[in-house]
């Protein structure tokens, strides 16, 4: 230990949760209970509480008379098969739950005039529902606070500004993990008996609320030696082209509708049955289509919905849903009476680290949770992520203290560590590309509709080798010259990573499904793809296998599909 000490600022703990959003600050909460030292480390403000402070702050859960069984029954149909039934299940059943627990806490649910949670119907669905928090437009910020002040009560360390570039094993386990400050770039090394992977999504860093998603997940999984999937689903969202807004997931449902320059109401074209009330993977997907045919751009309309509606999503508080929402009247817009025009984007990757419903990865000691593990097919509901994050974080927790408490006390490898420092501060420097350059490049690769929404095997090639060859060309000019740029730098390396693995894994899958479509394989192929891709790190090189859905365990077998409600153009 005193050479560790000439290496850096070294923090000792029972659990280290890397991630401080909700299913960090709920994997805190639990494991506290069966430990006495818990720290979760942030690269954001300590009190930010990730994505979830700059969300909605709507939940989904399955509220009485409500069954979990059915809400599983929407989500066969509404992934195409490609459910973990038994993951879902457990979420479903924990989430009325980890309602009340938010409630008892002091956070706030809609309700209605009779006193009873307002449930909004999502994507057409028959059962599931979302709970919007109070008031609207700062329902997150609301629910993180909650937390953190629970948090603070049962003494629960947290460390902001910390970027964590690497998990550290002895013997196989996991043992802790090593980073630096992004302020003034101290390095830092932290000891455990436990550590729980909390990091979120992976992004490709645009607009408004998901600047921040890096592909910290892929990095640090795959690094340490866990398995990834579901790394060919991405999340495209059609988002208002000059502010941000959180909404159409609760628009929708209540009124509003897409149209095309022509005014049509194009997704009629596509899906009589639905319309645009549905998954916004398939409202972007006939907005490309549409596009080519010289139908665009496209608008919201809200002149559907009634006043009663326009009221319960206009945004309320000081938070920022409310500045755009007045930002965009001082412009001379309004949201709710003019047609505003929206677009695609190409927002983040749903990939994840695989793991057991308790989060155990196949690396002893690494835990994961929230998002940071992989649990759909791209398409959303509005209010799931918060309830998964709940939930999974809770049950992480939950099986994380006890781990850690009846672990022996390992030593971290101080060659390792000395190797990790020497390797991250070797890119910091003056002179070469910075991040952002290499950002932009890879999103003029990856964000073309052809690799992103009418995805196609000649495109997914082409995309693949400009990639690799980023990697071996550019990327090692890449330089940070200050910690601030270091921590950009750190992000622009996961993104790469990220983008590579999102493009292999969408030319191995030969079919359409949910949120991925190959123009090239418009059909789903149930007999060869009701199956989830993995990927792990060997050596300097990437394994891929895949793995069936145990189809004869599960309870539900699929019947119907999501998918079907809709027609798109074959073999184009």
């Amino acid at each position: 230990m005193a050479g560790l000490k000439t290496l850096g600022r070294i923090i000792e703990t029972d659990v280290l949760v890397i991630g401080g959003g909700v299913a960090g600050l709920w994997a805190a909460l639990r494991a506290r209970e069966s430990v006495k030292r818990v720290l979760i480390v942030d690269k954001g403000p300590r009190d930010w509480g990730g994505q979830a402070s700059r969300s909605g702050g709507a939940m989904v859960a399955a509220v009485p008379p409500d069954e979990p069984e059915d809400f599983i029954k929407d989500l066969v149909y509404y992934y195409d098969g490609l459910c973990d039934q038994e993951l879902w299940s457990e979420i479903f059943k924990s989430s009325y739950g980890r309602l009340k627990d938010y409630e008892r806490l002091g956070y706030e649910f809609i309700t209605d005039t009779n006193g009873c949670l307002k449930g909004i119907p999502q994507r057409g669905l028959d059962h599931v529902k979302c709970y919007l928090g109070k008031p609207f437009g700062m329902g997150g910020k609301n629910m993180v606070a909650v937390l953190v002040k629970e948090a603070e009560r049962l003494g629960v360390g947290r460390l902001s500004r910390i970027v964590v570039t690497d998990i550290l094993k002895r013997d196989g386990v996991a043992v802790g993990a090593c980073g630096f400050d992004a302020i003034n770039g101290d390095f830092h090394i932290f000891k455990a008996r436990a550590v729980i992977l909390a990091v979120g999504n992976g992004g490709w860093k645009v607009s408004y609320h998901h600047n921040t998603c890096a592909g910290d997940t892929a990095y640090l999984g795959l690094n340490a030696g866990a398995e990834v999937t579901s790394c060919e689903f991405a999340r495209v969202w059609n988002v208002p082209k000059l502010f941000g807004w959180e909404g159409q997931t609760y628009l929708l449902p209540l009124g509003a509708k897409f149209v095309n320059a022509l005014g049509e109401t194009f997704m009629d074209r596509y899906s009589p049955v639905l319309g645009a009330n549905t998954d916004p993977h398939y409202i972007t997907r006939a907005m490309a289509l549409e596009a080519q045919q010289g139908r665009g751009p496209f608008y919201l309309d809200c002149a559907g919905m009634s006043p009663e509606n326009r009221e319960l999503v206009t945004p309320k508080g000081h938070g920022w849903m409310e500045l755009n929402y007045l930002r965009l009247r001082d412009m001379g817009m309004s949201f709710f009476e003019d047609k505003l025009e929206w677009i695609a984007q190409m927002r983040l990757s749903v990939m994840g680290i695989a793991a057991d419903l308790q989060g155990r990865t196949k690396v002893p000691g690494l835990f994961v949770t929230g998002r940071a593990r992989a649990t759909d097919p791209t398409v959303y509901i509005g209010g799931l992520s918060l309830c998964l994050c709940a939930v999974t974080g809770y049950a992480t927790g939950e099986a994380a203290g006890p781990y850690a408490a009846s672990q022996k006390n390992r030593a971290l490898h101080e060659g390792e560590v000395a190797e990790k420092k020497r390797e991250l501060y070797a890119q910091a420097g003056e002179r070469g590309i910075s991040p952002k350059e290499v950002l932009r490049e890879i999103q003029a690769i990856v964000f073309p509709h052809e690799v992103s929404i009418l995805k196609h095997g000649e495109s997914l090639m082409r995309a693949s080798r400009q990639l690799d060859r980023l990697e071996a060309e550019t990327v090692p000019r890449m330089v940070a010259h200050d910690a601030h740029y270091l921590m950009k730098l750190m992000e622009v390396r996961s993104i790469l990573l990220m983008s590579q693995l999102y493009v292999h894994a969408s030319l191995e899958r030969t079919e359409s499904r949910a949120g991925h479509f190959r123009a090239d394989y418009p059909e789903r192929d149930d007999k060869k793809w009701l199956r989830q891709i993995f990927v792990s790190r060997r050596k300097d090189s990437l394994a891929t296998r895949t793995e069936p859905l145990p189809m004869d365990q599960y309870p539900i077998k699929p019947t119907r599909y999501y998918s079907d409600n809709f027609s798109f153009p074959k073999n184009r």
